[in-house]
Formats: C-alpha cells, sequence, structure tokens
C-alpha cells in the first residue's frame, strides 16, 4: 500500500508539473507578442515627469526620497531637476550632478541621431537592462506560461554578449493585454542563487515593472518599478526593496527636434 501511494504521489507530481510548464506559443501568439513589445518602447523625448526613488536596506542607515523632475523640452543640462536628493534639498554638488547627467544624455541622443542618419542603420533589437547590463528578448521563441480570458503571460528567453549577470538564472515574464496589444507588466524573477564579482552572491527576488496608459493616443509609459532582493556582501545578508515611481506626465517636444531618432528599445532601468 506504501509503495502504491508513492507511486500514486509521483505521478500526481509529474502530472502537476507537465500542467504548469510553460508550452511554445502558436505563431498567432508570437504575432502578439511581438506587437506587444512594440508597444512598449518608450518615446521617452516627448514625455516629462517626475520620479520619485525610494531604497531600504535592512543593514545600515535609512534614506530619504530621492525626487526628480524629467523634461526632455528643456536644454540638456536641465533636463534632469532634483527637488529631494536623499530626503534633502539639493546641494549644489548634486545639482552638478545631475546636471553631467543631463549632459551625457544629450551626447547619447546625438550619437543616435547620427547613427540613425547613415543609410545602412539597422534599428538596435528591444532591450532590458539589469545592473547595467542590456538583455535582448527572444522575439521569436516566447512560451505560454499563463492564459486569463483578457490576458496572457509570456515567459521570454533572453540573451546577453557581455557576462556581469548570468541571464539564465531570471526568469522574465511578460503580461500582455489581449485587446489593446499592449504590456501591463514586466516581471524579472531570480530563478537560483549567482554571485556578482566575486563579492556579492543574489540568493532570490524579484523586479516588477508597471506600465499605464497617460493617454489613449500613446502607447504605454513605464510608471512603477519595484524590486525585492536577499543578497549578501562578504557574507553578511542583507534585504533590499526599492521602488521608482513616474507621475505627473506631460507630453512635451523634445529640445532639438532636428534630432529625429527612432524610438528607442525597452528599456530596464538599472538597479
Amino acid at each position: 500500500m506504501r509503495r502504491l501511494f508513492f507511486a500514486a504521489s509521483l505521478l500526481l507530481a509529474v502530472v502537476v508539473s507537465a500542467a504548469d510548464a510553460p508550452r511554445p506559443a502558436t505563431l498567432e501568439e508570437v504575432a502578439l507578442f511581438k506587437e506587444v513589445m512594440m508597444n512598449g518602447r518608450q518615446d521617452t523625448e516627448h514625455w516629462a515627469y517626475t520620479e520619485t526613488n525610494t531604497q531600504h536596506l535592512s543593514k545600515g542607515n535609512p534614506r530619504g526620497e530621492t525626487i526628480v523632475r524629467f523634461d526632455p523640452s528643456k536644454p540638456y543640462a536641465e533636463q534632469f531637476a532634483p527637488v529631494l536628493v536623499d530626503g534633502k534639498p539639493p546641494t549644489e554638488r548634486n545639482l552638478r550632478e545631475y546636471r553631467k547627467r543631463g549632459e551625457r544624455r544629450g551626447e547619447k541622443v546625438s550619437r543616435a541621431a547620427e547613427a540613425a542618419r547613415n543609410p545602412a542603420y539597422v534599428a538596435p533589437p528591444a532591450q532590458v537592462r539589469i545592473g547595467g547590463t542590456p538583455m535582448t528578448p527572444d522575439l521569436e521563441h516566447p512560451l505560454v506560461a499563463r492564459e486569463e480570458a483578457d490576458r496572457i503571460v509570456f515567459e521570454v528567453p533572453v540573451t546577453s554578449t557581455r557576462q556581469d549577470i548570468p541571464v539564465d538564472k531570471f526568469q522574465v515574464l511578460v503580461t500582455a493585454n489581449r485587446a489593446t496589444r499592449q504590456p501591463e507588466n514586466v516581471l524579472f524573477r531570480v530563478r537560483e542563487s549567482f554571485r556578482v564579482k566575486l563579492i556579492a552572491k543574489i540568493s532570490q527576488g524579484e523586479a516588477s515593472m508597471d506600465f499605464t496608459v497617460v493617454d489613449p493616443k500613446y502607447p504605454p509609459v513605464l510608471s512603477t518599478l519595484t524590486g525585492d532582493f536577499d543578497f549578501s556582501v562578504l557574507f553578511i545578508p542583507v534585504n533590499g526593496k526599492f521602488t521608482r515611481t513616474r507621475t505627473e506626465w506631460k507630453r512635451v517636444k523634445s529640445y532639438d527636434e532636428r534630432l529625429q531618432v527612432k524610438i528607442g528599445p525597452l528599456q530596464l532601468l538599472d538597479f
């Protein structure tokens, strides 16, 4: 009887596991996924917003909010205007750092515009970023992780040419709205622990991106990014949480409309 019970339990586990396993997307679902990813590209040159950042670590002193107003219609050195930095009014040093950040952004936009004017220019693939590491989603081979009446959740294989973070350690899930064919959420989940630069070990955690439609005439914008990770630094365990929200959206003209750059790929904010 005990052997029979064990065999039945094992069979049930296999059946449940098979039912929960993602399946390859159909041709129609692949087309939907590609359209969703295209609709998720962010038109960063024409949206102004206020970004609020909060961070909490289980070790060390708590840090206050950092609030920055971003406005691409202003000269590049003025596009990032800090309101609070770690809960305090910005210092002269903070103001200089944000001016330099805007200037670096201007240089990046100029390089992209120059590249786009080349007749042989090929638009870069859609990418997300984790810890500064660019990752390219495989648009041709998404898996279907879950289905609902009006939504479908895709599991997306990703690749990277850099070795900063082992991409195979992450699970990437994209929740798509079937009717609007737009992204609603992107979830990054740690599958198994890994080390970063030999001194830190990420044991578990996830980061979630939410998208919001500000104006039905335009694709959705990245409105919220949250994360919760357990890691250790020099064998000291730490839990880290962060939240980034973007509010007070306003449609604007870019500072230099002469730099007509194709809408950039979807990118995850660095963390």
